[in-house]
């Protein structure tokens, strides 16, 4: 019975100690923001494992401080994917001290459509989610040529995906294109721009995006153009909050304007096609309760 004992408890050790070595085998792949991180594992997963290091809808990349625990997955990660656009530089700065042979990156602002000073809010652009997919498809080819075909497939499946949206998109235009509408930021505006709507109060956006307190013109005419209901709705970028928001948000409240609840980064357990689907369904409503 010792021995049995003995015997048993090596196997179970070798089995551990296997399995170790096996999950140790399989490729990293860190993504700053699960939007990214997302689509990533749609591709990579099971054969590469992935992790976004920011999860909570309550957390402001453009804010963020990396930590310790930051620096060590991006040290030990075989890809690295990240929105760009100066979204996330504090990714970069991982990236520089990690140290050892460089690591591929995967960018969404790589997409040929992007230039310095667009719009950094590159999730809700599907012509660069697309862009992003079939490059980072490409990266894990290259990475990891055994499970070519796979990634292949899978990248196939999340195009697919895609085109669901982007055919939602199509369909709503044809009804809203042209309505105007406001948002406390310029996070929803490329998804707007390819609806056709016309996004107002741009300088009081550009200030919020920038962390800094908007003119009070800017106040002023958002505050006038919510009154006298000259925008359908409002989206609201409840990653980005300070009083002069709070107070418009009120303002649209009992002007009974729709408020439209945007955010950078997802809840968990969210794939970026339902989230898009479901951004676009509030759409629908916020301006199905304002239509004549």
């Amino acid at each position: 019975m010792r021995f049995s004992a003995c015997v048993l408890s090596s196997l179970m050790l070798a089995a551990l100690w296997s399995s170790s070595v096996m999950a140790a085998d399989v490729p990293t792949v860190v993504a700053a923001e699960n939007t990214w991180g997302d689509l990533a594992a749609q591709v990579a997963e099971p054969d590469m494992h992935v992790t976004s290091i920011l999860n909570a809808p309550t957390i402001d990349p453009h804010l963020y401080e990396p930590t310790p625990a930051d620096a060590r997955l991006v040290a030990q990660a075989s890809l690295v994917v990240a929105n760009g656009a100066g979204y996330d530089a504090w990714l970069d700065r991982l990236v520089q001290a990690r140290g050892g042979p460089p690591v591929p990156v995967i960018k969404a602002d790589g997409w040929t459509g992007w230039h310095e000073g667009d719009n950094a809010h590159l999730a809700y652009n599907l012509p660069a989610v697309a862009a992003f997919v079939g490059r980072f498809t490409a990266a894990c080819q290259e990475a990891d040529p055994q499970h070519a075909s796979a990634y292949e497939a899978r990248g196939k499946t999340v195009m697919t995906a895609i085109q669901g949206v982007l055919d939602q998109i199509i369909t709503l235009r044809a009804k809203v294109q042209g309505l105007p509408v406001a948002a406390t930021e310029p996070v929803f505006t490329p998804l707007a721009d390819s609806l056709g709507l016309v996004m107002k109060e741009q300088v009081f956006q550009v200030a919020v995006m920038n962390d800094v307190e908007p003119p009070a013109s800017a106040i002023a005419q958002f505050d006038a153009d919510i009154r006298q209901h000259k925008v359908r709705f409002v989206a609201y970028n409840a990653q980005a909050d300070r009083p002069s928001v709070q107070r418009l948000m009120a303002q649209a409240q009992t002007a009974g304007v729709p408020v439209l609840s945007v955010r950078e980064i997802m809840a968990p357990d969210t794939h970026w096609q339902d989230w898009m689907h479901g951004t676009l369904q509030q759409v629908v409503q916020a301006l199905g309760q304002t239509a004549p």
